[in-house]
């Protein structure tokens, strides 16, 4: 009979309880009920200077130490200078890897300079960091410059987390890192690589991916304090992971994917939203070739799709500029950055290998100690035999009209390319 009342009693005591809750929750989600729905910020049109000289100009951004150095990314400053990031160390996921950056200023890059440590993360946050990843810098709508990038505590990439450090003043001074809460569970598994798109409210959308459990790319929409407001999922599979966003209107965007599928083909993964990243269509296969390899993208006045990529099934020895003139379904090529494919057929020796690495880095502008460069990439990659690999583009348009581009060139040099209208027109 105890008993009995005692669960009577406890029944009557949830049902009261119930109205409660949901009265709460309710009172706590009216705000985005209120709020209108969210709208893409139309990216500003670049300066146009169709009759000057076409010019393609090549860069190195970062010095022989450390030796290996990858996903750079590059932001240009309301002033006209250039920002780029990069992680480097003994490898990638290795204990000793930092963040580094260097400015462009006056057609010449500034001295690399570390601008995260795992100690100075752990310091900042309050939380274990044993590694660090992937930093992708961008200028909000505010005119701040921020830099968000991947940490892990514990196992691999899978664990990862997001964290913030934002300059006022466009990198002069930089105030602590701080975590970015992206998961309910643990707050685990979301990387970052490609720009931002932005919303007419002044939040900034951040196309992030996960990839415990799956691979998906995700839209992290922050406030201009850095708050995350909501993530949506751009796939629920394992296959996709790096979107890049291309806004067309202000509700419309392609994401373009990077392909981490098993089965062949392998191919780069489209997707589409129509009320500006709330919602996205399955994934299509387009027919740019994809070796689960990152690619870069951006959209052009005309309302074309220009980018960067690895064109190829597997490795990563080209590197090309395409063009889609459908919405990213199908794709040319333009001009090839960089193409190994004839050594590839026959794989060279260390003597040939040395000996077309030596030639090329003679081609390099600005190389900085290229005979320690050349210990640093014959390192990376040389073990039963050597390979060639450019990877990781970030392509980037000025508010001048000029592109830029930088990538990992061997793993060893990140490259920077600049290139204008005229140049584009000519290679079209």
């Amino acid at each position: 009979m105890l008993r009995a009342c005692f669960l009577s009693c406890h029944r009557y005591r949830r049902l009261v309880a119930l109205p409660g809750i949901v009265c709460l929750t309710l009172w706590a989600s009216w705000p985005a009920f209120l709020a209108p729905p969210p709208r893409f910020a139309l990216p500003p049109l670049p300066a146009s200077h169709p009759e000057e000289t076409p010019r393609l100009e090549s860069a190195v951004i970062n010095q022989p130490d450390p030796r290996h150095v990858h996903a750079a990314s590059i932001a240009a400053l309301p002033d006209g200078g250039l920002f780029a990031v990069w992680f480097g160390g003994t490898d990638e996921g290795s204990t000793d890897v930092k963040i580094y950056a260097a400015d462009y200023r006056e057609g010449a890059w500034s001295p690399q300079r570390v601008l995260a440590t795992p100690a100075q993360t752990i310091a900042d946050t309050g939380r274990f960091v044993r590694k660090l990843g992937n930093p992708v810098a961008f200028v909000t709508p505010q005119g701040e410059l921020w830099v968000v990038y991947v940490s892990v505590a514990l196992g691999g990439w899978a664990a990862s987390q997001l964290n913030l450090i934002v300059s006022p003043d466009l990198g002069r001074s930089w105030q602590p890192a701080r975590r970015l809460i992206t998961e309910p569970f643990l707050n685990l598994s979301t990387l970052v690589k490609g720009p931002p798109v932005f919303f007419e409210n002044g939040d900034i959308g951040l196309p992030v991916y996960y990839q415990m459990a799956g691979k998906s790319g995700e839209l992290l929409a922050l406030s201009p304090k850095g708050e995350v407001r909501r993530v949506t999922r751009m796939d629920h599979g394992t296959r996709s992971i790096q979107p890049i966003v291309l806004v067309e209107t202000p509700t419309r965007a392609v994401s373009l994917l990077r392909d981490t599928d098993d089965l062949p083909p392998h191919r780069v993964w489209r997707t589409e939203t129509t009320d500006a990243g709330q919602h996205w269509s399955p994934l299509t296969q387009t027919d740019l070739p994809n070796p689960n390899s990152a690619l870069s993208a951006l959209r052009l006045q005309d309302g074309s799709l220009l980018a960067v990529a690895n064109d190829v099934e597997d490795k990563r020895f080209r590197l090309s500029l395409l063009l889609s003139a459908d919405e990213g379904r199908h794709w040319r090529v333009l001009h090839r950055f960089e193409d190994r494919e004839s050594f590839l057929r026959n794989p060279p020796d260390i003597a040939a290998f040395r000996a077309r690495l030596s030639e090329d880095l003679q081609h390099l502008s600005r190389m900085p100690d290229p005979e320690a460069v050349a210990r640093n990439i014959e390192g990376n990659l040389c073990g039963t035999h050597c390979s060639w690999q450019y990877d990781y583009p970030y392509l980037i348009r000025a508010a001048d009209g000029d592109f830029h581009l930088v990538y990992t060139w061997n793993r060893g040099l990140i490259r920077h390319l600049r290139f204008n209208e005229t140049w584009l027109e000519k290679v079209r």
